[in-house]
């Protein structure tokens, strides 16, 4: 399920290439605004008439995720109007790094030397797609992505926090923030019959179908192997964009990226190795 959510995402980035008119701030608002109905639409044919009571049990705690899913709805939007596809899903690609992170400043988790080596090997990464854009271009899209990455992070942590699944209401209810925050900036009435179709396909249709199976598939997967799944769309998303509209990576983006795939992928896969480890000593132990 999770991995099936990936690949349905994994176009997103190319159809916000195909837009003809629409600027950051309306790509924003349609996208998160569409994203709200459709979940909207999905949670409401899932729960029926229990539907407000998920969006009641939200609390606090749910509505500041809600917050920082709204700003991660804007920032990918700008990420992905202001550099190159690839530049993006690399960096956004950093969120699990985020998460550790954040999770041993706030929680005092502790942080395997494995993962303190990915999360250098990935700031190493990111060091060098920042230095190819040097004087190129891209560099607030670069910044954008890394604090998008940084928000989704965060909210990882939050959630962990949380002790019941406030996922998708949560991400319905930043589809509205977004859109709410977004449109004193935007010009709605400027944006083409196309672009809007587009935005209203991804927001109504790919995002709730999309999301609803990486989380559906998230709550029955070791948290290692969600994460290592959740690098299908950085893989297959600039390739998309390649394919269609021919953005091709440049030298600095294709190293830097590799080294963040190669940090996070790689910490994702010990980590696996290490579950399963346990889980053959634990059954080792209880036949002895």
């Amino acid at each position: 399920m999770a991995a099936a959510g990936m690949v349905v995402i994994s176009p997103d980035a190319l159809l916000i290439r195909l837009l003809e008119v629409a600027g950051t701030w309306e790509l924003a608002f349609y996208r998160s605004l569409f994203l709200g109905l459709g979940l909207t639409l999905f949670l409401g044919l899932r729960y029926g008439r229990r539907l407000p009571d998920r969006f009641r049990v939200l609390g606090r705690g749910g509505l500041v995720v809600s917050l920082f899913f709204a700003a991660t709805s804007i920032g990918f939007a700008g990420a992905l109007t202001q550099t190159t596809a690839a530049n993006a899903l690399f960096i956004i690609a950093t969120v699990p790094v985020f998460g550790a992170v954040f999770g041993w400043l706030i929680l005092r988790e502790r942080v395997a030397l494995r993962t303190v080596a990915a999360i250098a090997l990935a700031f190493g990464g990111i060091a060098i797609i920042f230095g190819g854009a040097l004087g190129g271009g891209g560099m607030l899209g670069i910044a954008i992505a890394l604090g998008t990455a940084a928000c989704l992070g965060m909210n990882l942590v939050l959630r962990r926090r949380i002790d019941r699944d406030i996922t998708l209401p949560a991400l319905c209810l930043a589809g509205y923030i977004a859109a709410a925050a977004s449109l004193p900036f935007a010009d709605p009435a400027q944006v083409s019959a196309q672009d809007v179709g587009i935005m209203a396909y991804i927001g109504l249709i790919m995002l709730p179908i999309a999301l609803s199976l990486f989380y559906g598939g998230a709550r029955y997967a070791p948290a290692a192997e969600v994460g290592l799944i959740a690098l299908v769309e950085t893989v297959l998303g600039p390739f998309w964009v390649w394919l269609g509209v021919g953005e091709t990576p440049t030298v600095e983006t294709l190293i830097g990226g590799t080294l963040v795939l190669a940090a996070v992928g790689g910490n994702a896969a010990l980590a696996i190795l290490a579950q399963r480890r346990r889980q053959r000593d634990a059954g080792e132990a209880a036949r002895a």
